[in-house]
């Protein structure tokens, strides 16, 4: 009975076509029922609890979340795994899937029966294995240190406190130490792999033994290892940089969007935050053939007279993307929902304020599907002499990037909807 309890607890995330919800009980879930409605309260879930039966679907974030009872909930994305990574290797977020070797562990990333999260363990641990062989190096880094020989800055604030301690004198010294930045971020990602390689396949265990091994010595100390992992990716050592990627990975959860406060025990994606970012990508590199030029970030939001008073960001209107040229302004909005073709009464209001807000000519709902037609005109009218235009695009996300850049590009060169 105490292994059932342990099983994972698997479900899809929203829109997976006819998946069903995990069922169980809650004998079945035990003390792990509050920190499913904890999660469910942040949307990271849809949990249903009727009677006995407890019934969980996931939303739009996939990944591994690891409940108090050591019980993993593992939510799978509709979009297989190859291609998940290559959105985040399009993103910046992963090393790009031409730096792996097939022998290397990309090959499992290939198979249907893995969730991602194992795949991006399996990819760390050939990382760490390549930097350990052939990059693993000492960098010199202050320390502080008690010497009776003065080899670094006196510090005089301690000097001051501690003269009973001379002739040994309060200093920091530049030493060459594997504890640098580098190697102390790719040492705790490390720690973290038992939770996310739990099939317990015999290569995996083997590997990490050896690798924890060889790191045991390098610290672990740093106060705040998210942001540690920022800065180390920012100026890598050669060799270190796939290694690193990943680590950030790990380290943060996987967590793309800045606000979301998962982490910790979590270890989730956001998919709408992958379509949102990819699709200002696609907009970005598609300028130079299309002629639409992406607008900056910050002139993306249209504020309401009252904001400052009532609400703040909140009443602000905020577009994912807006493009013009010559003239024209095409504002694009991404819907990571299963909903083209039976777009909603909120969103299309919603295009209609950003049309207004905007000043626009044409707004786009963007929706990651696949359709014998990838346009739907929503509403085409003239606004105050002007010619507007609403409609929902569908690209094929699920299969990959430069699918989807081609798309969009053939709909941007051809500039107007079908009647």
């Amino acid at each position: 009975m105490a292994d059932r309890k342990l099983d994972p607890i698997t479900c899809f995330e929203a829109g997976s076509g006819s998946i069903e919800p995990w069922i169980g009980s809650r004998d079945t879930v035990g003390d792990d029922l509050a920190m499913l409605g904890i999660l469910a309260d942040r949307r990271l879930i849809e949990l249903n609890v009727v009677g006995n039966e407890v019934a969980i679907r996931g939303t739009t974030r996939v990944g591994l979340v690891i409940l108090p009872s050591g019980r993993r909930l593992v939510i799978r994305s509709k979009i297989p795994n190859i291609v998940l990574l290559d959105w985040l290797a399009y993103l910046g977020r992963f090393p790009r899937l031409s730096h792996w070797l097939p022998e290397s562990g990309v090959a499992a990333v290939k198979s249907d029966h893995d969730d991602w999260h194992l795949c991006i363990a399996r990819l760390f641990l050939h990382a760490m294995e390549q930097v350990t062989r052939q990059h693993l190096r000492k960098g010199y880094v202050v320390v502080s240190a008690r010497d009776s020989a003065i080899r670094g800055r006196i510090v005089m604030s301690k000097l001051g406190q501690e003269l009973y301690r001379l002739p040994r004198v309060p200093q920091l010294q530049r030493q060459r130490t594997f504890d640098t930045p580098f190697n102390i971020v790719l040492a705790l990602a490390l720690d973290r792999l038992p939770s996310l390689l739990s099939d317990g396949r015999a290569e995996d265990r083997r590997k990490m033994a050896m690798l924890r091994e060889q790191w045991a010595a390098v610290r672990r100390d740093i106060s705040d290892p998210v942001t540690a992992a920022i800065a180390a990716q920012s100026a890598e050592p050669p060799g270190y940089r796939e290694a690193l990627q990943l680590a950030r990975l790990i380290l943060i959860g996987a967590v793309l969007d800045p606000e979301s406060i998962m982490g910790g025990q979590a270890f989730t994606l956001s998919m709408p935050a992958i379509w949102e970012g990819g699709l200002r990508r696609m907009l970005s590199e598609s300028a130079g053939e299309t002629g639409w030029k992406l607008a900056p970030r910050n002139s993306c939001t249209r504020r309401w007279d009252d904001s400052t008073e009532h609400g703040g960001t909140q009443r602000w209107l905020t577009a994912d993307a807006i493009v013009e040229r010559v003239g024209k302004r095409w504002v694009l909005d991404s819907k990571y929902k299963a909903e083209f073709g039976i777009e909603s009464r909120a969103d299309r209001f919603q295009m209609c304020a950003y049309a207004v807000a905007f000043d626009a000519d044409r707004i786009s709902l963007v929706y990651p599907g696949e359709s014998l037609t990838p346009i739907r005109r929503l509403l085409s009218t003239t606004v105050g002499g002007k010619r507007l235009t609403i409609d929902s695009l569908s690209l094929s996300m699920r299969m990959g990037p430069d699918t989807c850049c081609t798309e969009l590009m053939k709909i941007a060169r051809e500039g107007k909807p079908p009647h």
